[in-house]
């Protein structure tokens, strides 16, 4: 830590920060657009004007050492001029079509031109007009909002390790542009309309489907992979719209992937509501005592799956499993909760950010030991041989080589409508994670908590409450019974 001054004020900040970041953490902000923590320093936008002492000239803030003694000037008439000065060329060609861009709302050109502009132009001519073109997949560019912040390219080849995107002729004319002849076609297009500041770069997928100020906030994690992202969830009318970029500098997280960020229609559509009985739908008061019959007739019971499902859901179902296994006699109870190949070895990488490992708390199911010496492959082959007797599934799929005769005898807890819904003997409606809320620890054991985002159709249970109600059942049939009615 090392003290400077600000605006006259002397401060102990971080020395091995940007100052931007560095000013920001003891109340001072500073604007910008070129700017990332996560990128390389370019000095491209010159928003972030500030005065240094006995320097003579503006200097750009992000270009400045933090170090013992520095005293610099952000709010100066100076400073103001500079800033107003950037914010009207920036403005000079930029479109007033704030109505009908998606970026409208968290868009930082629109906080420093109420923030630092002078709320007039001197520019009376006609503004440049270039036609959007479709660069990506799933992106699409507005050549006449771009400010040539640089931060698209950047993010590129710094981050993703390709050269797709460009800065093309000069001055006026100087466009951002496909460097290729194919569209972009990587996992983070997403990130890069993330990292526009302005609406220049939008996502297909996201467009003109809700104002931002329409959506619900929630401070989430990304069920993608075992990375486990910060994201924020926005949702609206009880529906998840989109994830969002949640910056956490402390754990290195400033990105998502696409992966992970456009898997959402699952969370809305095709959701499992229905006990289902031989791919049937049929009552929780038919179901339950059933299944409780299967459990009471069975010496040996394995589950499999459970890497999906919050730290706290794990605990829970591995308590009412205790005491399944003793309430009617010992019975073997195995938990493997490794059901994919990439599950069994130590994290792979996809890219940057994604890993082979799409469960986002399978190092939360390793910590809770909920795994076994004869692993997915030996508790198959056990079911298959008639040496377990029942086989729950929790939001995987049935193993392909399970034996097609004993599928009666495997029960799955699901979130969605699927293959397995319909194979197995018995299927259980649960919730997903945004409607419970709770804890994923991620690939490096960080345990990160998120809460409840939507809200669970009435009666539906987790995959905790699942495991709960079959103990009461067995404990209590003639209660449950009475308590479900015509459920």
């Amino acid at each position: 830590m090392v003290k400077i001054k600000i605006d006259g004020i002397e401060y102990e900040v971080d020395e091995n920060k940007n100052l931007i970041d560095a000013v920001k953490d003891v109340g001072v902000d500073i604007p910008y657009f070129c700017y990332h923590p996560a990128l390389k320093v370019v000095g491209m936008c010159r928003m972030c004007l500030i005065e240094i002492e006995n320097v003579p000239r503006l200097q750009a803030a992000c270009n400045t050492s933090v170090k013992e003694g520095l005293s610099i000037i952000t709010k100066s008439d100076r400073v103001k001029e500079g800033r107003e000065g950037t914010m009207e060329f920036l403005l000079a060609n930029h479109p007033l079509d704030c109505p009908v861009c998606d970026k409208a709302g968290e868009c930082q050109l629109q906080d420093n031109a109420f923030g630092s502009g002078k709320g007039n132009s001197r520019f009376e001519f006609t503004k440049r007009n270039i036609p959007q073109e479709e660069i990506g997949t799933n992106l699409i560019i507005n050549h006449n909002r771009c400010i040539v912040c640089y931060r698209c390219v950047r993010f590129e080849e710094e981050k993703v390790g390709e050269s797709n995107l460009g800065l093309f002729e000069r001055g006026y004319h100087s466009i951002i542009g496909l460097a290729k002849d194919e569209p972009i076609n990587h996992n983070y297009q997403g990130a890069l309309a993330d990292i526009c500041p302005v609406g220049a770069l939008l996502n297909k997928e996201n467009l003109f489907k809700s104002r931002v100020w329409w959506y619900k906030n929630y401070e989430s994690v990304c069920h993608g992979c075992s990375t486990g992202c910060n994201v924020n969830a926005n949702v609206r009318d009880n529906k998840m719209y989109r994830y969002m970029v949640r910056e956490v500098p402390e754990n290195n997280m400033y990105f998502i992937c696409d992966k992970g960020r456009f898997d959402l229609d699952w969370m809305n559509e095709n959701r499992l509501l229905s006990y289902y009985k031989n791919g049937s739908p049929a009552k929780s008061m038919e179901v339950f005592p059933e299944v409780a019959e299967l459990w009471k007739a069975s010496s040996s019971i394995a589950v499999i799956g459970g890497a999906h499902e919050t730290n706290e859901n794990l605990r829970s179902i591995n308590m009412a499993l205790d005491t399944l296994s003793t309430i009617d006699g010992n019975k073997s109870v195995l938990w493997e909760s490794r059901a994919t190949p990439p599950q069994y070895k130590e994290t792979e990488q996809v890219d940057f950010l994604l890993t082979k490992d799409w469960h986002p708390n399978t190092a939360g199911a390793l910590g809770l030991n909920l795994t076994t010496k004869q692993e997915l492959k030996g508790i198959v082959g056990d079911f298959n041989q008639g040496k377990i007797d029942l086989l729950f599934v929790i939001k995987e799929e049935i193993p392909s080589d399970i034996n097609p005769d004993r599928l009666d005898r495997v029960i799955v807890l699901e979130t969605n409508h699927n293959e397995s819904v319909t194979k197995s003997g018995y299927s259980l409606p649960i919730r997903i994670f945004a409607e419970e809320g709770g804890s994923f620890t991620n690939k490096n054991g960080l345990k990160q908590d998120f809460p409840q985002s939507m809200k669970p159709i009435q009666g539906l249970l987790s995959s905790a409450g699942v495991f709960h109600r079959l103990l009461e059942e067995i404990k209590n049939p003639k209660k449950q019974e009475a308590l479900v009615g015509n459920n």
